[in-house]
């Protein structure tokens, strides 16, 4: 296996790999290099979604995700994102987000491969949120430490929503990444609307800065993994022809905030 790094912050592109091949005990190995690259780009890929589906279960425990629709059957747990020719553009994935940040849980980790792609266009960013937290000022690194957020979506049911921490800590290194998105944070918990308003603009702006991000062209041989509870991700929508792509998500763990965090006896070292 070989990583060529994209960016000074995000991304490698990984060739030498067969993940037809893959099993449940190259898990370890496999989400080491996730969580210090956060987005991975396999290259040279070929597998029906049978094969598909078996990689995601040597990756984690796989989970049926909201808002998405399945294949159905066997199959439930893999899903597909397609949108309509004549869709509203920013009522899809066009604005940065982290997936189902509105569950007590939210994913881990999420895995695509293309099915159908447009001629041109159809790109996917993905930001660090180690980054963004790590540029911001010092005396607003300290105030988002505090803070907790609502993060909810309206469904047919009702709506769904949680608190989280502003700031999300890896609960193996310690390292922080800011965890508020465009899409589904509603508010800053105990300001006001409009403190608040500014407050979430404020970093929402800083999160999409270039500097943090890395730009990936689709092909049809590439299967891409990202870690989903330090990154952000934009589906470009610039676009009129049919993009269908194929997505698993794996289950994760209930963010933890600064205050909460306690740092492990043997913390992983994170692979170069």
């Amino acid at each position: 296996m070989r990583l060529e790094r994209l960016t000074p912050h995000i991304g490698a592109r990984v060739t030498g790999i067969d993940l037809a091949t893959v099993g449940r005990g190259a898990r370890e190995e496999l989400r080491a290099v996730l969580e210090a690259h956060l987005v991975l780009f396999f290259a040279d890929q070929s597998m029906d979604v049978q094969a598909y589906k078996r990689f995601g279960e040597a990756m984690g425990e796989l989970e049926v995700t909201p808002l998405l629709p399945s294949l159905g059957g066997d199959m439930e747990v893999v899903h597909f994102v397609e949108a309509m020719p004549n869709q509203p553009r920013g009522t899809f994935a066009d604005r940065w987000h982290t997936d189902v940040p509105f569950r007590e849980r939210p994913p881990y980790g999420s895995i695509l491969r293309p099915e159908i792609l447009p001629p041109l266009g159809g790109d996917t960013l993905w930001a660090s949120m180690y980054a963004a937290y790590e540029a911001l000022p010092d005396s607003l690194r300290r105030l988002a430490d505090e803070l907790e957020a609502v993060h909810a979506v309206a469904r047919p049911q009702g709506a769904e929503w949680f608190v989280h921490p502003v700031v999300r800590v890896n609960p193996v290194t310690g390292r922080r990444g800011l965890y508020v998105n465009r899409m589904y944070t509603q508010n800053i918990v105990g300001l006001g609307q409009a403190e608040s308003s500014k407050l979430l603009d404020l970093f929402y702006s800083h999160l999409a800065l270039p500097d943090f991000q890395v730009r990936f062209r689709w092909s049809m041989d590439v299967i891409a993994i990202w870690d989903n509870r330090f990154t952000q991700h934009y589906a470009v929508a610039d676009y009129r022809d049919r993009r269908r792509m194929l997505r698993m998500t794996m289950t994760g763990d209930r963010p933890i905030g600064p205050r909460d965090w306690r740092p492990t006896a043997s913390p992983v070292v994170a692979l170069p």
